[in-house]
């Protein structure tokens, strides 16, 4: 008996069992990469909407809080013409609130003149340094980036009426209204509306 007849014969991997191995290979990787593609696409998704989501809370709680804190106190404009304490139309409304936070203890009134408006494409806030400012004083804008489409406000009076613009037309005081109507049509959360009631 010879040492070839106890060894085992060399055998390798034929090119059918290489291209097999390899096209397997090919089918999980291309598998385990679509997977984690949608799995990234769905976290992406969901951080987008998240962070949207948190701008447009932000947002209306601002408004809400505005509307919420107006006060009596009637403006006066450049010319020293007082006005209403709310000035309000069907897209945006200027107004005076109290709470105006004073952290650095300036030498400030408590109240801050503001005004919300809508001009088709942003929703922007405007802010005054002063209550009664002086021809030439301008606000401060600030866009609220909510992908708003619309904006409509409405105002109720005392005697339950609803009204697009405030004072209303024939309002013969210039108090406050009882409640005010929010709603805002945004692209991506469709209708949010707020009901704030004043008194």
């Amino acid at each position: 008996m010879t040492w070839r007849s106890f060894a085992s014969p060399s055998r390798g991997y034929t090119l059918i069992e290489v291209l097999v191995a390899v096209l397997v290979f090919a089918v999980l990787a291309a598998s385990a990469y679509s997977a984690l593609d949608a799995l990234s696409r769905a976290t992406t998704s969901h951080r987008d909407h998240a962070a949207e989501l948190a701008a447009l809370q932000l947002g209306v709680t601002r408004l809400t809080a505005d509307i919420r804190q107006l006060s009596h106190r009637r403006a006066r404009n450049g010319f020293g013409q007082t006005g209403p304490a709310l000035s309000g139309s069907l897209t945006g409304l200027e107004g005076m609130r109290v709470g105006w936070a004073n952290p650095n203890e300036l030498r400030r009134s408590q109240l801050q003149r503001f005004a919300w408006q809508f001009d088709g494409q942003d929703l922007i806030r405007l802010a005054w340094p002063v209550t009664d400012p002086a021809p030439g004083v301008v606000p401060v804008p600030e866009t609220i980036d909510l992908a708003v489409r619309d904006l409509r406000l409405a105002y109720r009076d005392r005697n339950g009426g609803w009204h697009d613009q405030w004072p209303p037309r024939t309002a013969s005081d210039q108090a406050l209204p009882v409640a005010v109507e929010v709603l805002l049509e945004t692209d991506r959360f469709g209708s949010v509306r707020r009901l704030l009631l004043l008194e």
